[in-house]
């Protein structure tokens, strides 16, 4: 339940806050004009990641890092358009009061309605970028279990859903919190949360240019971007952090503002109303710091926990001699998982023509499958999850990283989280592997 609820919030709650910001602005901008461009961008965003979860999870027509690396160029060059605009319209805005005030004012209202257009589409194609995942994950950690009406769907379900609630819960808190902020000062927060977001974006697509070789091995970029690449995606979690302390002092600044007292009034009436909306904005606000609060200790503390997860059981002893590693029947036949691991040698030829570094130790699990003589086998790794490996609880094989139960029957076929097939024969009372064979999966456990 942990990890679900921690990968939900992580995934979505910068987007969330984005959305709600934009949202904002949009209604103190050009009324309702503004907020039908905003939900628009939102319905379109939306839409656009269901019919891209429902392509990546039935078809192979998506190569993601196409559209990634389409939606990051694309990206960038909304949040400059959006940058310069909004400058020029500052700049044209401080015109005095002369005979050309009247068209400097109306170039100014045209930038800031290209501003707004242009924070919608970054909103929308953030939308676009985050939630298709997000709306597979379902799909991910149902597809093993052996039921839908069991308790570890159950947790799962459930925290992938609170993940939602608090992402959608801080949406609206800031849509409703920051209608305190004046229009300056939420057109700044947008810019700064865009601006990092950019960051980010930025380094994401470096790594995308490094991996196709578009920024070629061996030269000073490469060296220069391999290392900014490298210290960013080890410390995501500080762009998060960062924006998530940006909405946590707008929050503080919206409270300090419904304690003041001091706007005119006509009449008693007209006070409490005035009181009870800075104190609505108030709660608003306060309910921002709470999912900001709870989507820090999560970024950090659950991520951390839930990502330890339980410890492997250490491999057991087997046999390699004559090319093959032997693993005797009577040692498996309980029922349990049982885990191994042969050290490859050096200089193995590999079928891809590549030759093995050596002293890399590739595992595999074996499991009688139950009512049965036959043996779920495959290495301690999947093609989803690397090889994080497989543990036994309750009498069910399940993965380390994201949970998902294995249907122990299924265990040697391909497919989802299942361990990766290895080639394998029993005779004489062991179950035999050649070790050519197990070598060719040593680059999986570097």
């Amino acid at each position: 339940m942990e990890i679900y609820f921690a990968n939900v919030v992580e995934d979505l709650i910068v987007t969330a806050l984005l959305v709600g910001v934009v949202f904002a602005y949009a209604r103190d901008s050009q009324g309702r004009f503004s907020m039908k461009v905003v939900l628009g961008g939102i319905i379109v965003g939306v839409v656009a990641s269901v019919v891209m979860a429902i392509m990546k999870q039935n078809t192979a027509l998506i190569a993601t890092g196409d559209w990634n690396m389409g939606i990051f160029v694309v990206s960038l060059v909304v949040a400059v358009v959006a940058l310069v605009c909004a400058i020029l319209a500052r700049i044209v805005g401080k015109g005095g009061k002369d005979a050309a005030s009247e068209q400097t004012g109306g170039a100014s209202s045209v930038m800031r309605i290209i501003v707004l257009f242009a924070f919608t589409l970054f909103m929308a194609l953030r939308i676009f970028y985050m939630l298709p995942d997000v709306i597979n994950y379902p799909a991910n950690f149902g597809i093993s279990a052996d039921n839908l009406i069991s308790t570890d769907f159950a947790y799962r379900i459930i925290g992938y859903l609170a993940g939602i609630v608090v992402a959608v819960v801080a949406c609206v808190a800031v849509a409703k919190a920051y209608k305190a902020l004046n229009h300056r000062m939420m057109g700044l927060a947008t810019g700064i949360v865009i601006a990092i977001i950019c960051v980010v974006q930025t380094v994401s697509l470096v790594q995308i240019f490094i991996a196709r070789r578009i920024i070629k091995a061996g030269t000073d970029l490469y060296s220069a971007a391999f290392s900014v690449t490298t210290w960013t995606s080890n410390n995501a979690v500080v762009f998060t952090m960062l924006i998530l302390l940006v909405f946590a002092v707008l929050s503080i600044y919206v409270i300090v503002l419904s304690l003041r007292d001091d706007e005119p009034y006509a009449n008693p009436a007209e006070h409490r109303k005035l009181r009870a909306k800075w104190r609505n904005r108030r709660r608003w606000a306060i309910c921002v710091l709470v999912c900001i609060l709870i989507s820090m200790l999560t970024v950090t503390v659950v991520k951390d926990y839930a990502n330890r997860g339980p410890e492997l059981s250490p491999s057991e002893e087997c046999e390699v001699h004559d090319g093959n590693v032997y693993v005797s029947l009577e040692q498996v036949a309980d029922g349990h998982l049982h885990r191994f691991t042969y050290m490859t040698e050096a200089g193995v030829e590999l079928e891809n023509g590549k030759t093995t570094q050596g002293g890399v130790g590739v595992r595999f699990i074996v499991i009688k499958k139950p009512g049965s003589s036959a043996y779920g086998i495959g290495l301690d790794a999947c093609e989803i999850c690397g090889e994080t490996g497989y543990y036994e609880r309750d009498g069910q094989v399940v993965c380390k990283l994201c949970d998902v139960v294995m249907n122990i029957n299924t265990i040697g076929f391909k497919g989802g989280c299942n361990p990766i097939p290895v080639e394998y024969s029993i005779a004489d009372g062991y179950i035999v592997f050649p070790t050519d064979g197990l070598s060719q999966y040593e680059k999986t456990f570097k």
